[in-house]
């Protein structure tokens, strides 16, 4: 074959680069790494700007509609656990229950009013890390006081009388202050918040026992617990169950009372001398009664 036939050979063409998913790309990396660092930084000056205004677990808190401190509950102490107490329920009550069914705590289920002292006990539980302290507790009259309540009378011997220390505070009297209930003590009748104080540490129950006393009036209150916390002083108001005010009424003349149930502990008889489980005789029997110094009427 002749040269000039000879056809040159063609070189092959190298192959393409193959390409590499956007993913793998080292740019790719770089700013996966920049926006993650970014955004690692935005979040702790985020953070930090947050825990300067308030702690996360605070500000959950609030967002919750919790306050430094929450009142867990509101308890009232019934005869027989407060000893002799006597109640008055209003003139047309049927009392016709009380001798099938006692009701367990005649204020709260019957619409009963303690004659001379009323006790609660109100749960407190603080919510913050810093324990928040009780500083000052009043009761606060939703009216004036009134003149004692002549409905029907419920008196109740005494079954014994608890030991446990209370706060007492006259309802009736000007400028009602909590004071020590401390009968083997020697700050008894001294103002307790004086020199007390009411230390609420975080998730910690503690209980409040305040008995209200009222010798001649009739009496609707609510009270003023006054606390530090958050680095300030605030003020809780506290109800009754079903956001009612708490109440006591003084004792009225004994004739003036429309009816008086006897205890049955008396076992009093009826006048025609039958058995009955709860005696009733009118407000002026039963004054008749104690002018004779009688525990029975017949």
């Amino acid at each position: 074959m002749s040269p000039r036939n000879k056809r040159p050979r063609r070189r092959k063409a190298a192959p393409a680069p193959a390409t590499v998913a956007w993913w793998k790309r080292p740019v790719t990396w770089l700013l996966t790494i920049v926006i993650g660092a970014v955004g690692a930084w935005l979040g702790a000056v985020l953070l930090g700007t947050i825990n300067q205004w308030k702690p996360a677990n605070e500000l959950a808190e609030k967002l919750a509609g919790r306050g430094p401190l929450v009142v867990l509950d509101v308890k009232h102490i019934p005869y027989p656990q407060e000893g002799a107490l006597n109640y008055v329920y209003p003139a047309g009550s049927d009392l016709a229950r009380l001798d099938a069914d006692r009701p367990d705590d005649p204020t709260v289920q019957a619409g009963a009013v303690d004659v001379e002292r009323s006790t609660w006990e109100i749960t407190l539980v603080g919510t913050r890390d810093e324990a928040a302290e009780a500083v000052d507790l009043r009761p606060v009259l939703v009216e004036p006081c009134r003149a004692p309540l002549t409905g029907i009378r419920e008196p109740n011997e005494s079954q014994g009388d608890s030991a446990k220390v209370v706060l007492v505070t006259h309802v009736d009297r000007p400028n009602p202050r909590m004071l020590v209930e401390d009968r083997e003590g020697t700050d008894a009748g001294a103002p307790f918040f004086a020199t007390h104080k009411i230390t609420l540490p975080k998730g910690e129950k503690n209980v409040i026992q305040v008995r209200a006393l009222s010798a001649k009036q009739h009496c609707r209150w609510r009270l003023e617990l006054d606390y530090l916390a958050d680095g300030g002083r605030q003020t809780m108001v506290i109800s009754a169950p079903g956001d009612k005010p708490f109440e006591v009424t003084g004792r009225a003349d004994d004739s003036a009372y429309t009816w008086v149930y006897l205890s049955p502990i008396i076992d009093c008889r009826a006048k025609d001398g039958t058995k009955t489980d709860r005696l009733r005789i009118t407000g002026a029997e039963y004054a008749q009664m104690m002018r004779d110094k009688r525990t029975c009427p017949y």
